[in-house]
């Protein structure tokens, strides 16, 4: 099961910081709070606010779609024997996304703001 704690992005950077969601791959301004994903204390990567809100299913079936990219040839990030970890990895955080009953209301809303902020 995992859980996700909020943090506040570094204030003496001078422009906002884009973040890689670890669900979905994609890259996000963190503009007022990010979110990071937990396993017990084991930080498994940040989540952008698209993934809070689509639930932890939602955002397995994103990384389930980030796996069978790479299952068609899609690029990986690494190549090799580091690309079975990568995809071990992959399938590992769905699963515990998958055994996630739903993310905290606190983290849901943080998202809507994070959200209603880039508008």
């Amino acid at each position: 099961m995992l859980r996700i704690v909020p943090f506040l992005p570094f204030p003496e950077e001078p422009r906002v910081p884009v973040r890689e969601c670890a669900c979905c791959g994609g890259h996000y301004p963190v503009k007022r709070r990010g979110m990071r994903l937990f396993s017990g204390g084991t930080l498994e990567g940040e989540i952008c606010p698209e993934c809070v809100l689509a639930g932890p299913a939602g955002a397995a079936a994103k990384v389930r779609g980030r796996l069978a990219m790479l299952d068609r040839g899609g690029a990986a990030p690494v190549a090799g024997v580091e690309r079975i970890s990568w995809i071990r990895l992959l399938d590992r955080r769905a699963r515990l996304l998958e055994g996630t009953p739903s993310f905290s209301l606190a983290a849901r809303q943080a998202a809507v703001r994070e959200t209603r902020e880039r508008r």
